[in-house]
């Protein structure tokens, strides 16, 4: 989020100056799996739409949509194929009895060149703000509320199947080189409605049927293995080392750079590497902390089509449950 221009309902640390790089707390192993963390707001910004409509929603429901930007966040910004997380900001309350205020976040963009997440949500404004609203906007929002600590939250039970579903991407990848099938990747999908991982290149059709069965017994093979998810941070080109290593980038059979890596980060940039099942990616996903907990669901691979040199891995939940 920009600084915003100073009026009753947009607000900034400071006008002049830009806002700091959102701390993702997930990027790291341990935050990965963090659900709650406190947190200042540094800006924010209503985005109802005019004056005039802004009143009359506020006196039908008391909510009204907000946008914030904070210090840090443990909610997941959408973007690498992953959907944003939800949850809630918690504003507000002591041990006087003072009221808190809540915002159920909706959604959470990161912007890449500035490293600023904002989040979208309702505020849900508290019994006494609703007695108040009449002619003018009570005072909780006129933003007062920058430079306020407030408690921020995942909805875990989102968050742990959506980690779930990105997990099991990367174990189609490590399956892929498992049966000796590796293709560059070109693109991935981790939502509930479809999952899918897509990759340049062809498979014979006289080859599909028995490479299927292949990678489904992979797939459930490397589930049954639990193994562990690794997350570090390296420079470029240590994320460059580990992956080529793995990957035989460079032996003929693959390209140089597998992940585009040069392409993705600058030199020196940091990048975020995840072993899934052992294959490392660089990715900014959460994810389980085991491939065992696939099990619960029944992660697998359901099929996959070949189309103009791209070749998609479909995979979800029930994968062997008869249609």
């Amino acid at each position: 989020m920009t600084p915003l221009p100073q009026n009753n309902d947009t607000t900034t640390q400071d006008d002049h100056d830009p806002l700091p790089p959102t701390e993702m707390i997930y990027y790291t192993y341990d935050g990965n799996f963090q659900l709650d963390c406190e947190a200042k707001i540094l800006a924010g910004q209503f985005i109802d739409g005019d004056e005039k409509t802004e009143r009359e929603n506020i006196g039908q429901t008391g909510e009204r949509v907000v946008q914030l930007s904070l210090d840090r966040t443990v909610l997941y910004a959408q973007g690498g194929g992953q959907p944003t997380d939800t949850g809630s900001i918690l504003i507000g309350g002591d041990a006087t009895g003072k009221e808190k205020s809540e915002i159920f976040v909706t959604k959470v963009v990161l912007d890449r060149a500035t490293g600023v997440a904002t989040h979208t949500g309702t505020l849900k404004p508290t019994s006494k703000d609703c007695a108040s609203i009449g002619a003018a906007v009570p005072p909780p929002f006129s933003f007062s509320w920058i430079g306020a600590d407030v408690k921020v939250s995942v909805d875990a039970d989102r968050r742990q199947i959506l980690s779930e579903c990105h997990t099991a991407g990367h174990v189609v990848d490590m399956a892929m080189a498992r049966c000796e099938t590796m293709m560059p990747p070109t693109k991935a999908y981790h939502f509930l409605d479809g999952p899918y991982v897509e990759y340049k290149g062809t498979i014979p059709a006289e080859e599909k049927s028995v490479l299927l069965e292949k990678l489904q017994a992979t797939f459930q093979e490397l589930v049954e293995s639990d193994v562990a998810t690794e997350i570090s941070s390296v420079s470029r080109s240590d994320a460059e080392e580990i992956c080529n290593k793995m990957t035989g980038s460079g032996s003929g059979n693959q390209a140089d750079d597998y992940f585009q890596l040069k392409k993705m980060f600058r030199e020196d940039e940091i990048v975020r590497i995840v072993r899934v099942a052992g294959w490392p990616v660089p990715c900014g996903g959460t994810h389980v902390k085991s491939t065992g907990e696939l099990k619960n669901r029944n992660w697998g691979i359901t099929g996959f089509r070949c189309k103009k040199g791209v070749v998609r891995v479909k995979y979800g939940q029930e994968w062997n449950k008869e249609k």
